[in-house]
């Protein structure tokens, strides 16, 4: 969903007094005016777009071993510590692993010995001529691959038993909160392929951050560091603040839309925003501060033709230094600004106004920056 709201009028302090709206009464011919007063205040362009709210640093808890979960000592929304036990899985498989990786390491152990202490009497045998080559060539292959079985089963047997000290016992790795919890006591997780995420723990709450898209006709007027304001569903009347932290250039395409991810950081100090929540944001691209505005109504009006051409005519003079009739620009007191012509000054917008003497006057709003 898009919607740009679009600043309307920006005015300085050009006109002294009150501003009217023009209404010609039919029967009498008479001028009627009614009255709206010179307002100030903030005005702003802005982008509005919808996002997720997601927690900042979570972290997926998962276990390398396969296996049954014995004990699980957290629950949601339980905050834990670094270190802190999360489940222990059922360690009886992961004994016999051990038992099994020690008897593996001992035969290897003892061949090895046995073929190396063979290789060093076939040496000096060979030495003194009572063996052959090729006799030697067995003996020293055979202690090779002897030497290489004992190295695997030690690091299956260091495998074994870090499995059983370390990777049964499932840990925080991180100070945080439990925001996802998917296993049970009793539940056997399987670790074949991939591992089995049992926890989701996020690191700090009160900082979240809006995963908003954007859609490709509005994401050029986004820059990092912008201001934002959103809202959600939750508290409808409360207003949050957000700052534009990253543009994602991977695009999203999304019922044959384009639109492009946008990253906005919300503080929540007060723990009101809770991840997964739809936010409605307006991304504040442009603004103005303590400046005058009124109502569009303000430019329906038109006077009589006399009048519009009489004071259209002077505007022109005082831009120019020449009559609009003329149509020429020249430079006058207005500084180094292009000077408009006839007809673009019969295209600019106008507010008209009463003066003291309760004439009937204009002013060109300064909102068309291609003329002023």
């Amino acid at each position: 969903m898009k919607k740009i709201v679009i600043i309307i009028l920006i005015i300085a302090a050009l006109a002294v007094g009150a501003y009217f709206l023009f209404l010609k009464n039919a029967s009498n011919g008479e001028l009627t005016f009614q009255y709206t007063s010179l307002e100030k205040g903030d005005l702003e362009v802005m982008v509005s777009c919808t996002g997720t709210l997601e927690v900042l640093g979570a972290v997926e808890v998962g276990t390398e071993l396969s296996g049954t979960v014995s004990e699980v000592f957290v629950d949601f929304n339980d905050d834990v510590k670094k270190e802190q036990i999360l489940a222990i899985l059922d360690t009886t498989k992961i004994v016999y692993d051990v038992q099994n990786a020690k008897a593996s390491f001992a035969n290897a152990e003892a061949k090895y010995k046995l073929a190396k202490r063979q290789y060093e009497d076939d040496k000096n045998l060979y030495s003194e001529g009572y063996i052959s080559d090729i006799d030697l060539l067995t003996s020293e292959t055979n202690y090779k691959q002897t030497l290489a079985s004992y190295v695997s089963s030690q690091i299956s047997l260091e495998k074994a038993e870090t499995n059983l000290s370390k990777y049964s016992i499932i840990r925080s790795p991180i100070d945080g909160k439990v925001i996802d919890r998917s296993v049970e006591e009793g539940q056997t997780v399987a670790a074949s392929f991939s591992a089995p995420v049992l926890f989701t723990i996020a690191e700090d709450l009160s900082k979240m951050e809006i995963h908003a898209l954007v859609d490709e006709s509005d994401i050029g007027q986004i820059k990092q560091g912008q201001n934002a304001k959103f809202t959600v569903e939750s508290y409808p009347d409360k207003e949050f603040d957000g700052l534009v932290k990253q543009i994602r250039l991977q695009p999203k395409v999304i019922s044959n839309v384009v639109n492009y991810t946008v990253v906005i950081d919300a503080d929540n100090v007060d723990d009101l925003l809770l991840p997964g929540m739809t936010a409605t944001i307006d991304i504040i691209t442009e603004s103005r501060i303590d400046v005058y505005f009124l109502p569009n109504a303000a430019f329906s009006y038109a006077p009589p033709e006399s009048v519009t051409k009489a004071l259209k005519n002077k505007m022109g003079e005082r831009f120019t230094g020449k009559s609009t009739s003329e149509g020429q620009s020249q430079r006058s007191g207005f500084g180094q600004m292009q000077k408009p012509s006839a007809e673009m000054i019969e295209k600019m917008a106008v507010v008209w106004f009463e003066d003291d003497e309760g004439n009937i006057q204009m002013i060109f709003p300064p909102c068309d920056e291609r003329i002023f």
